[in-house]
C-alpha cells in the first residue's frame, strides 16, 4: 500500500529530504558525484526503481547516470562513459520532448499511452525480462531558464517495494523543485570548473611566455610542476611510516603543482642580459679575443720590423735574441687567448692559480692607432672571468636571486581561491636551504614547508638534466643524482625527499 501523502509526518519527511538533498547539492563540487547525487536523491524521494540523468550536449541528450535497482545496474557514477547512443531531439522521444518544451511528463503506464515512441523501453524489457511501467520525466532548468538536462525516473514502488505504482502529484512537484536546484548546482559547478580551467590556462600561458624569454628555460616551469606532482604521488603511495602523516589530498596536490608552474614568474622582471648569460664574459668575449689578436698581430709586425732593421744594419748576431724574445711573447699571447677561452666557459672552475694567471692577462696592454695604451682585460672583464663557479658576478647573482622576492610580490596581489591560498608562499621558497643558507629569508629545516622542499629538489634536478639549454648538454641522470646527493650532504636539500625521489625513480614518471 502507498503512503498517504496527506499524512503530516510524510509531508514533513518529504520536505526534509528535499532540503537535505538541496544542501548536499550546494556543497558538492565534484561533477560526477553531483550527477550521481541528483539521481540517487530523486529515486529516494519517489522510491523509484530506476532512472536516467541526461545532459544537454551539442543538440543531443547524452546518458550520464543510469540506475536500475531490480537489474542491479548502476552506471556512470565514476565519470565513465555510457556506451548508449545519445538521444536525438525529436518530440517522439519523451526525454527529448521534455528537453525541447520544458514540460514535465508523468505517465502511469508507458505501454498504455500515446504520443511518444516507447519502442526503446519495450525492446529493453523484451531482452531483460524487466517491465517498464510508470515514468516521470522532468526538465532540469537553471536560473537562466536554460534546459541543461533531463531527469527521468522509472517505476515508482509502493511502501513495501513490491508493486509498481504511479508517480503521485506531490512527488512530481518535489522532483521538479529538485531538478531546478540540481540544474543550478550543475551550472554553478560548471562555472567554477570553467573559471578554474581559465585560470589554469592563464597560468600555463604566462609561465610559458616567461620561460620563452630565454632559450635556457623553454619548458622549465612545466617540468618542475610535473616532477613536484609526481613526488607528491610517491609520498601518497609510500608505505613508509615517515610519510604517513604527510599525505597529499587532491586539493593539496593541485596547489603544489600550481606553485611549480608559478615558481619562476618573478623572472619576468629579470634583465635578459643576466638571465641569458651563458658564459662568464657572454657577448664581450669576442671583443677581448680581438684585443689579444690585435696585440699578437702588433707584436708580429714589430718582430718583422725589428728583424729587418737588424739585417739592414748587419747586426745578424742579434737575430737569435730577437727571435727568442718575440717567440716567448707570442707564445704568451697564445696561452693568454686559450686561457680566456677556457675561463669563459661555465664548466671551468676558477681556482687561485687560474685567477692569478688571468690577472697576468689583465696586465697586458696594447696601443691603438692613436698610440693610446689600453688593458687587454678591463677590471669588469677580469671580475667576470674570475667568477669561481657559474657565470654571474655577485651583483648579477643578486639581480637573479631577486626573482624570488618578485615572485612573492606578484603572487601576493592575486586573490587565490582557498585551495590555492598557499601558492605564493611555496613558490617563493624554492631557493631556501635546509641549513638556513638559502634565500630570500634564510629559513631552515622544518621552517620550510614540505611543498617548498619538494619544489627545491625538482627545480635543481630539472636545471641539471634539461636538454633545451644551448650553453650546456643535458646531464645524465646518474650524475644529476650524485649532485643532488652532494647537496643533501651539504645541507641544501631534504634527504628524505631525495631518497624517495631516487628510490621511486620519479623522473621516469614525467614525460615530455
Amino acid at each position: 500500500m502507498c503512503r498517504d501523502s496527506s499524512e503530516p509526518t510524510y509531508q514533513v519527511n518529504l520536505v526534509e529530504d528535499l532540503l537535505n538533498i538541496g544542501i548536499a547539492l550546494s556543497a558538492e563540487k565534484d561533477h560526477n558525484r553531483l550527477l550521481e547525487m541528483i539521481l540517487a536523491g530523486a529515486r529516494k524521494i519517489t522510491n523509484a526503481d530506476g532512472g536516467t540523468l541526461y545532459l544537454y550536449e551539442k543538440d543531443k541528450l547524452v546518458f550520464k547516470i543510469m540506475h536500475n535497482k531490480t537489474q542491479n545496474t548502476f552506471r556512470g557514477g565514476k565519470g565513465e562513459p555510457i556506451n548508449i547512443p545519445p538521444v536525438k531531439l525529436v518530440k517522439e522521444n519523451v526525454s527529448a520532448y521534455v528537453a525541447l518544451t520544458g514540460k514535465t511528463v508523468n505517465i502511469p503506464d508507458v505501454y498504455n499511452t500515446d504520443g511518444f515512441d516507447f519502442s526503446g523501453p519495450r525492446n529493453y524489457d523484451k531482452t531483460t525480462g524487466y517491465r517498464t511501467k510508470s515514468m516521470l520525466v522532468v526538465p532540469m532548468e537553471n536560473h537562466e531558464s536554460q534546459i541543461i538536462g533531463v531527469l527521468q525516473l522509472i517505476n515508482a514502488m509502493d511502501r513495501d517495494g513490491n508493486t509498481v505504482v504511479s508517480f503521485i502529484p506531490e512527488h512530481q512537484k518535489v522532483i521538479e523543485s529538485l531538478a531546478s536546484q540540481a540544474a543550478i548546482a550543475l551550472t554553478n559547478a560548471k562555472l567554477i570548473s570553467d573559471i578554474e580551467q581559465l585560470f589554469h590556462s592563464f597560468v600555463h600561458t604566462i609561465t610559458t611566455a616567461i620561460d620563452a624569454r630565454t632559450p635556457y628555460n623553454a619548458n622549465h616551469s612545466r617540468r618542475v610542476a610535473l616532477l613536484s606532482g609526481r613526488l607528491a604521488e610517491a609520498i601518497n603511495q609510500s608505505g613508509d611510516d615517515l610519510w604517513q602523516d604527510k599525505k597529499f589530498s587532491p586539493d593539496r596536490h593541485e596547489q603544489l603543482i600550481m606553485a611549480g608552474w608559478l615558481h619562476d614568474i618573478g623572472k619576468v622582471a629579470t634583465p635578459l642580459e643576466v638571465m641569458n648569460k651563458a658564459t662568464r664574459l657572454d657577448n664581450r668575449v669576442e671583443l677581448v679575443l680581438q684585443r689579444l689578436d690585435y696585440l699578437y698581430q702588433s707584436k708580429t709586425a714589430d718582430y718583422y720590423r725589428e728583424r729587418s732593421c737588424l739585417q739592414e744594419k748587419g747586426r745578424v748576431d742579434n737575430l737569435g735574441e730577437l727571435d727568442e724574445r718575440y717567440g716567448r711573447e707570442l707564445e704568451e699571447l697564445k696561452r693568454a687567448r686559450a686561457l680566456v677561452e677556457k675561463a669563459n666557459s661555465p664548466a671551468t672552475f676558477i681556482d687561485d692559480n687560474m685567477a692569478l694567471e688571468l690577472a697576468g692577462v689583465a696586465a697586458l696592454t696594447y696601443r691603438d692607432i692613436q698610440g693610446r695604451e689600453w688593458p687587454c682585460l678591463t677590471p669588469e672583464e677580469l671580475q667576470c672571468l674570475t667568477i669561481r663557479k657559474g657565470t654571474l658576478t655577485d651583483d648579477e647573482r643578486r639581480v637573479m636571486e631577486d626573482h624570488v622576492s618578485i615572485t612573492a610580490r606578484m603572487l601576493e596581489k592575486i586573490n587565490f581561491i582557498k585551495k590555492y591560498s598557499n601558492v605564493p608562499l611555496y613558490s617563493a621558497m624554492h631557493h631556501e636551504h635546509m641549513d638556513g643558507k638559502g634565500y630570500p629569508n634564510g629559513l631552515a629545516g622544518d621552517q620550510i614547508p614540505l611543498e617548498a622542499r619538494i619544489l627545491a629538489l625538482a627545480d635543481v634536478y630539472d636545471a641539471l638534466t634539461a636538454d633545451d639549454r644551448p650553453y650546456k648538454r643535458a646531464m645524465p641522470v646518474e650524475n644529476a643524482l650524485n649532485i643532488l646527493g652532494a647537496m643533501v650532504e651539504e645541507g641544501k636539500l631534504d634527504g628524505n625527499i631525495f631518497n624517495l625521489f631516487k628510490n621511486c625513480k620519479v623522473w621516469e614518471k614525467v614525460t615530455d
